[in-house]
């Protein structure tokens, strides 16, 4: 490993309302930084794009995985881990170990993809063309996860010696049930602050929507379809459950977040029936609730109740049941993020994101769901959600991430790190 003779004597310590970046000594600050070469991080997401790594193949992340894990060997990485939560999908921990007395950062990241439904590109053959990285995962989240990576290895690289621990979960299963992300919080796993990798445009998200699945069974009674009147067709209450739901949303938009807006309840799916000579004896709604910091679950499911309430008295000889869809969703349940907009981090990543863009960012809100909601929930580690990519091209028929604001993210994080981990007075490593 080269550069690391030397480097980091007398560093000061970075740590916010001292100055940030401008504290640590200049030759030191810019000898990481010019270690940032665009060619190496692009090379690196390229390789991450070129492994599929979704549910349609048969090894699912672990390929990727064994990638990372050779990839931070190869960079001087010793203190690796690999937790295998079932055949072929492995997460991978990473410690870049602190000399004390520091505070600890987490980078977290999924390493799985959706499959690629309907690509008008090559999945797996990245493409840069007019300042975009094209591919599979490119936004969803292997960029992110290149900067992270190559952020951490540059660290190593220039023989900075860190105060507090930096880590590195790489989570399988986010775009299903965030079965990885559940193993870290059942182990009990610490940090002071987390940052999970999510295309925000690199946006500051510190909030976002919990996410509730929820199923409807309708019962009737059936019949032959040339007397209906013999019957109680479902179908038909279904259809009147699901104008219900439409005004239910209708006014949930009277409720207001500041951060992540007003809740909402969609009928995505509604089945039932075999023949249409049949009056079917069962009818299906499957029911979407996003809902705010300040909502509780038992609320989503009181509103839901209360309308199936009242169609029992206005249309009797009907059963129902309202179930949630766990086999769908988190075990842990999709939960409300909802960080403190001046905790250490926040303020971090706006001094940052000021330094390498100019602008003055404020702290918004993620419109999809993250396991930074897990971490922060279940293991009280104050997690932000920040990444390069706009998620408008997460999961797109051309999914691809603008190479500049991938460099950005990859600075962000570096000066993230010193200044959550803070560097101690000897260098060298």
């Amino acid at each position: 490993m080269s550069g690391g003779a030397g480097v980091g004597k007398k560093l000061l310590n970075f740590l916010p309302g001292q100055g940030g970046l401008e504290v640590l000594k200049e030759k030191v600050r810019n000898r990481v930084l010019d270690m940032v070469e665009r060619e190496e991080l692009l090379d690196l997401l390229q390789e991450l794009i070129k492994i599929p790594s979704h549910k349609q193949v048969e090894w699912q992340e672990d390929r990727v995985v064994q990638f990372i894990y050779n990839y931070l060997q190869g960079a001087g990485f010793s203190d690796l881990k690999l937790q295998y939560i079932m055949e072929n999908r492995p997460n991978i921990l990473a410690r870049l170990p602190g000399k004390g007395g520091g505070r600890s950062l987490l980078f977290n990241g999924h390493t799985d993809t959706v499959p690629p439904y309907n690509m008008v590109i090559h999945p797996h053959q990245p493409l840069i063309k007019d300042g975009f990285l094209y591919g599979l995962g490119a936004v969803d989240m292997k960029g992110s996860l290149a900067a992270m990576l190559l952020a951490m290895v540059l660290v190593k690289r220039a023989g900075i010696a860190l105060q507090g621990d930096l880590l590195f979960t790489g989570v399988i299963d986010q775009e299903q049930c965030s079965l990885g992300t559940v193993d870290l919080v059942r182990r009990g796993f610490k940090a002071d602050y987390a940052v999970v990798g999510e295309p925000t445009n690199l946006d500051i998200c510190v909030a976002h929507k919990g996410m509730e699945w929820m199923k409807i069974i309708v019962r009737g009674r059936s019949a032959h379809g040339s007397t209906p009147d013999k019957g109680r067709n479902p179908i038909y209450m279904g259809a009147r459950i699901a104008r219900e739901i439409e005004k239910l949303n209708n006014r949930l938009q009277d409720k207001y977040h500041p951060l992540v807006g007003s809740p909402s309840i969609n009928v995505g799916v509604m089945s039932g029936g075999d023949d249409p000579n049949i009056v079917p004896q069962v009818c299906f709604l499957e029911l979407d609730r996003r809902w705010t910091p300040e909502e509780t679950l038992e609320s989503l499911y009181r509103d839901v109740e209360q309308i199936l309430n009242r169609l029992k008295l206005a249309y009797p000889g009907y059963q129902y049941e309202l179930l949630p869809m766990d086999y769908r969703t988190c075990p842990l349940r999709n939960i409300p993020l909802d960080v403190d907009p001046d905790e250490l981090i926040v303020r971090s990543l706006r001094r940052n994101l000021k330094e390498f863009t100019g602008k003055d960012s404020g702290s918004t809100s993620f419109r999809g769901w993250s396991d930074a909601a897990l971490l922060s929930r279940d293991l009280g580690i104050p997690a932000v959600v920040f990444g390069p990519g706009q998620l408008e091209k997460a999961h797109a028929a051309d999914e691809g991430v603008e190479i500049e604001k991938l460099m950005i993210a990859l600075r962000v994080y570096l000066g993230l790190i010193l200044d959550i981990c803070g560097c101690s007075e000897e260098g060298g490593r």
